[in-house]
């Protein structure tokens, strides 16, 4: 992430922003920032719920909360967004979302209220939850998913959580909103199908004669 002021979006070439390139009127930051969606205009629930938990949690984090826009799933509202990884919370209360924030700092998920992490399709953030939930591990970076394939609407993916890798199977599940009829939508998510445990892998060196 990096930090600047700029004139107005004409300043900035967004094309060189977004193939990683940092302008040189940016600085970059060590510090996570975190986004909390107070757009009323999508769901008013998000200004409601949203504004109070962003001013709440900037008191604790003076100048590294920011209200935002629309972050998707305003249903789940309010929404914390952790950056730079994309960590995505929902539902947040004021006390969830400073722990959730203080386990980021710390370099760890807390898996309460936790959405999935942004850029990763949605089949393989569910096969990470799902992952975490069997390993304990919290690491934001512990979790990897090293393959997976599609089949219909199933997913299979190989997964490593530090020293052990995971066979995880997920498919899709529809459920309706909390809500109520009133909403008329429906929630995809994911249900579990199987979880196992793969043996390691042993490399042989070869003797040489």
């Amino acid at each position: 992430m990096a930090q600047g002021i700029v004139a107005g979006p004409d300043d900035l070439d967004l094309d060189a922003v977004m193939a990683g390139v940092v302008p040189e009127s940016c600085i970059l930051e060590d510090e996570p920032v975190f986004l909390v969606c107070t757009h009323a205009k999508r769901n008013a629930c998000c200004a409601r719920i949203g504004l109070p938990l962003a001013r709440s949690l900037a008191e604790f984090l003076p100048d590294r909360v920011w209200e935002t826009s629309h972050v998707g799933g305003d249903r789940y509202a309010a929404n914390l967004v952790c950056l730079p990884h994309g960590l995505y919370y929902g539902s947040m209360s004021q006390a969830a979302a400073l722990s959730a924030a203080s386990a980021y700092r710390s370099g760890e998920i807390i898996l309460d209220r936790y959405r999935g992490r942004a850029g990763i399709p949605e089949p393989l953030q569910a096969v990470e939850h799902f992952a975490r939930i069997h390993t304990g591990v919290l690491s934001v970076c512990g979790v990897s998913v090293e393959s997976s394939r599609l089949d219909g609407d199933v997913t299979e993916a190989i997964v490593r959580c530090g020293d052990v890798r995971l066979q995880v199977v997920v498919e899709p599940s529809v459920f309706q909103t909390p809500c109520g009829t009133a909403c008329a939508e429906t929630i995809t998510t994911y249900r579990l199908i199987s979880l196992d445990r793969l043996s390691p892998v042993r490399y042989v060196t070869p003797v040489l004669t």
